[in-house]
C-alpha cells in the first residue's frame, strides 16, 4: 500500500506498508513438502501440515531449514567466504478455534534462529597507508604494509576488490547470530449483528550478535618505526619499538522486545456506510551495545589514566531505550452512488521515548605520546571527558556522570511527540472496467534519539509528510489492463541517516532532520494477454526528489568538505566542516525504474509448464544526501528466468530458476573513505552489491 498508512496500519508508516497475512489453519487435512538445491552449496527444506484436530479446533504446523555453504565473496586471506553463507531455522504453530457461534480465536507461535556471514559491501579503492588515518586514535592497519617484517595473511598491499569486486582480504570474519527469537500473535473476533469486535495483539523478542571487520585488511601485526635516535624511548629503560596489533572489529549486540495490542470495531453490513474505529498501544524495549575493539592490543586494557578496560575497546557506545505509543483512530467509507465513493480517516498518536546512553573512548598513541617517540612505552589514554558533551540539549533529562569504576559516561534521555494524521479520498468507478481515484494523506513518524555517543544534539525531531496521489485504471477488452498513477510528497523534518565519524575511526549511523524536501513522480503499468497462453507486463516509474532546505551537516566521508560538489556552510566544529545539502536528491531515489515480464503457459496431458522471464533496470542513485561521486550507485539491470511444471492435479510441482542470468553487478549502496595518505586526499570507494548469478531447482509435494 503506497503512501502514509498511519490511519489504520499503526505507527511510523510514512512511505507505505506491506500487510503480511499468514495462511490460516484449514478444516481439511493437508500437507506440503518443499525441497530446494542451488549453487553456492544452497539447500533448504520446508514442510507444513494443517487440519482439524478436534471439533471446532484447527491447527497448522510449519517449519523450515536453509543452509548455504559458500558465500558470494571470497576472502583472499584464507578465511571462509562471506555473503549469504550460513543457516537459518524456523518453526511455527497456529491454532484457530470456534469459541462460540459468533466468536473465533486465533494464535500463532513461532521461533527462529540464524547463524550467517552477511557481507554485502566490498572495498574497491586503495588502502589508507597513513600511520593514523583521518579521525583514528589507534595506529592504522595498512601502514603496516610499509614496514619491514609485517605479519599479514595476505601480502597484497592493494584491496583485492580493485581487481575483482567479489574478492576481499580480512582476518576477521563477519558474523550475525540471532538467538532467543520468539513471537506470539493472536486475535479474537466477535461477530455481532451490525459490526465485528476484534481484539488483536502480538509480542516478539530476540537477541542479535553481530561482528564486522573494521580495518579492511588482513594485517596481524607490525613494528612501528622509532624516530631518528630512538626518540624519547631511547631514554626509557627497557623500551623498544612498539608492536602494533591493528586488527580491529565492531561487535554490535542487540536485545529487543516489543509488543502491541489493538481493539477495533468494524461494520459488517452491506449498506453504503462502512466504518472502523479502534484503540492501539505499542511498547518496545531496546538495548544495544557497540564495541569498537582492537582485541590483541593489550595496552588498551590498562589505560594509564583510568580504570581497566578488559574488552580492549577504543570506543564503547551503548543505550537502553523504552518506547511507548498510544493511538485512537477511525475511518469511514461512504458509497454516495453506484459509481462514487468517498473515504475519510483520522488518527491521533502520542509517542514517548526514554532511557539512558553510555559512552567511553580511549586513544592509543595520541595526546603527544606518539609511537615513534615512545615505542613500547606508548600508553593508552582515557579521553572520554574531553569528547562528550555536558551541555543542556533537547531530550537530555539528567546530567552526564562518569562511573569511576568503569570509566563509562552516561546520561538520561526522554521526550514525547504527538500528531494528528489521516486521509481523505474519492473514488469514481463508472463501469467495472474503469476506476479513477484521488487521495490525500497526512503522515507522521515520531522523533527519537541518536543514543550512544553523548553528543551535543542527541535528539531527532518528528517527521511529517503531506502526500497526494491520483490514479486511473482501465481494462480494454478482455486482454489489456492499464494502470496510471501520480504522486507528490511534501516532507517537513524528513529523517535521513548519516554516517557520523567518531574519534578513533568509529562510525555511527545517526538520524538528522531536513527542514523541507519534496518527492514527486508517476508510474505506468501495462498488463497484456495477447493469447490465452501468453501474458506480458510492463512497468515504468519516474521519480524526482529534492532537498529544498537542509543545513548544516557533516559528511562523514568528507569531513573537511573539500571534495568536488561540497557546499561548506557554517563554522568548523572539532575539525569538521558542516555543509548545506540544498538542491540534493534524496537517498536511494533513482529517477527511472523499468520492469518487463513475460509468462508463457503450455498445457499438456501430464500438467502445465509455465515459462517466465523478468527484466528490471534502475537508473543511478545516491546512497545519502551528499550527492558525491563516491556515494553514487551506478545504474544496473538484471534478468531472471523461471520454469515451473505443475502436475495436472496440483500434487507435484518442480521449479527451476536462474536469478541474475548475466551475473550483472547490482548496487544497493556506495560509500567513501577519505585517505590521509593521499597527497590529493583521494576518496576510496566501496560498493554494497546485490547477489551474483544464482540458480537452483525446487521440488514441491502436496498431500490433500
Amino acid at each position: 500500500m503506497r503512501g502514509p498508512q498511519g490511519t489504520l496500519y499503526g505507527r511510523n508508516s510514512i512511505g507505505g506498508a506491506i500487510n503480511a497475512i499468514s495462511r490460516r489453519p484449514t478444516e481439511e487435512l493437508n500437507a506440503d513438502l518443499r525441497g530446494r538445491i542451488g549453487n553456492y552449496g544452497l539447500y533448504s527444506l520446508e514442510a507444513s501440515a494443517s487440519g482439524e484436530v478436534a471439533k471446532g479446533l484447527r491447527a497448522r504446523f510449519a517449519g523450515a531449514y536453509q543452509n548455504q555453504e559458500r558465500g558470494y565473496f571470497k576472502n583472499d586471506a584464507g578465511k571462509g567466504s562471506e555473503g549469504g553463507r550460513g543457516d537459518r531455522q524456523y518453526l511455527e504453530l497456529q491454532l484457530e478455534a470456534d469459541l462460540g457461534p459468533d466468536v473465533v480465536g486465533w494464535v500463532k507461535l513461532s521461533t527462529e534462529s540464524s547463524d550467517i556471514n552477511p557481507r554485502t559491501i566490498n572495498r574497491i579503492g586503495g588502502y589508507d597507508f597513513a600511520p593514523y588515518p583521518f579521525g583514528a586514535i589507534t595506529p592504522g592497519a595498512a601502514f603496516g604494509y610499509l614496514t619491514p617484517g609485517v605479519v599479514t595473511l595476505n601480502p597484497n598491499p592493494q584491496p583485492p576488490g580493485a581487481d575483482d569486486i567479489r574478492h576481499f582480504s580480512a582476518d576477521t570474519t563477519q558474523t550475525q547470530r540471532v538467538r532467543d527469537n520468539f513471537s506470539a500473535t493472536g486475535d479474537i473476533t466477535w461477530t455481532l449483528p451490525t459490526f465485528d469486535v476484534r481484539l488483536l495483539g502480538g509480542y516478539q523478542q530476540y537477541r542479535a550478535e553481530n561482528t564486522y571487520e573494521l580495518d579492511d585488511t588482513s594485517v596481524i601485526s607490525y613494528t612501528f618505526p622509532l624516530a631518528a635516535g630512538g626518540g624519547i624511548c631511547a631514554f626509557i629503560p627497557g623500551c623498544g619499538p612498539l608492536t602494533v596489533f591493528p586488527s580491529s572489529q565492531v561487535d554490535l549486540d542487540t536485545d529487543k522486545s516489543f509488543g502491541s495490542g489493538e481493539l477495533n470495531l468494524t461494520s459488517n453490513t452491506n449498506g453504503p456506510l462502512q466504518w472502523v474505529a479502534g484503540l492501539y498501544y505499542y511498547q518496545e524495549t531496546l538495548t544495544q551495545e557497540t564495541h569498537f575493539r582492537a582485541p590483541d592490543q593489550l595496552q588498551l586494557q590498562t589505560p594509564a589514566n583510568g580504570p581497566a578496560n578488559p574488552s580492549s575497546d577504543f570506543v564503547y557506545a551503548a543505550s537502553t531505550l523504552t518506547t511507548k505509543s498510544m493511538a485512537v483512530f477511525g475511518q469511514i467509507d461512504y458509497q454516495i452512488s453506484d459509481a462514487f465513493k468517498v473515504t475519510g480517516g483520522w488518527r491521533y498518536t502520542r509517542d514517548k521515548k526514554s532511557g539512558d546512553e553510555f559512552f567511553r573512548i580511549l586513544c592509543f598513541g595520541c595526546g603527544g605520546f606518539s609511537p615513534d617517540q615512545y615505542g613500547s612505552a606508548t600508553p593508552a589514554l582515557d579521553i572520554t571527558a574531553s569528547q562528550i558533551s555536558t551541555a543542556a540539549a533537547p531530550g537530555v533529562v539528567s546530567a552526564v556522570a562518569i562511573d569511576p569504576a568503569t570509566g563509562i559516561a552516561s546520561r538520561g534521555l526522554s521526550n514525547s511527540w504527538d500528531a494528528v494524521t489521516g486521509t481523505v479520498a474519492a473514488q469514481w468507478q463508472p463501469t467495472e472496467d474503469e476506476l479513477a481515484f484521488l487521495r490525500y494523506s497526512r503522515g507522521y513518524k515520531s522523533g527519537g534519539f541518536n543514543a550512544g555517543g553523548i553528543s551535543a544534539l542527541p535528539q531527532t525531531e518528528a517527521e511529517h509528510v503531506n502526500a497526494y496521489e491520483i490514479g486511473y485504471k482501465r481494462t480494454l477488452g478482455a486482454r489489456l489492463r492499464v494502470n496510471l498513477a501520480g504522486f507528490y510528497y511534501d516532507y517537513k523534518g524528513l529523517q535521513v541517516p548519516l554516517t557520523v565519524s567518531q574519534p578513533g575511526g568509529a562510525q555511527l549511523t545517526e538520524f538528522f532532520n531536513l527542514d523541507s524536501s519534496k518527492s514527486y513522480g508517476a508510474e505506468a503499468e501495462l498488463a497484456w494477454q495477447p493469447t490465452d497462453a501468453l501474458q506480458l507486463g510492463f512497468n515504468y516509474g519516474f521519480g524526482h526528489s529534492r532537498v529544498d532546505s537542509g543545513c548544516c551537516f557533516v559528511d562523514g566521508e568528507d569531513p573537511l568538505a573539500i571534495q568536488p560538489g561540497a557546499q561548506p556552510s557554517g563554522a568548523i566544529v572539532a575539525g569538521q566542516q558542516p555543509q548545506s545539502v540544498d538542491g540534493a536528491r534524496l537517498p536511494n531515489a533513482p529517477r527511472h525504474k523499468v520492469a518487463v515480464n513475460a509468462v508463457y503457459n503450455i498445457d499438456f496431458d501430464p500438467g502445465t509448464l509455465s515459462l517466465s522471464g523478468n527484466y528490471v533496470w534502475r537508473s543511478a542513485a545516491y546512497s545519502n544526501i551528499f550527492n558525491r561521486e563516491y556515494n553514487r550507485m551506478p545504474s544496473y539491470d538484471q534478468v531472471d528466468l523461471r520454469a515451473v511444471w505443475t502436475e495436472r492435479n496440483d500434487r507435484f510441482r518442480v521449479i527451476a530458476y536462474v536469478k541474475n542470468v548475466f551475473d550483472s553487478l547490482g548496487y544497493d549502496g556506495a560509500t567513501g573513505d577519505l585517505l590521509a595518505s593521499s597527497p590529493t586526499l583521494e576518496v576510496a570507494q566501496s560498493y554494497s552489491l546485490t547477489p551474483p548469478r544464482t540458480f537452483g531447482v525446487q521440488f514441491e509435494i502436496r498431500f490433500r
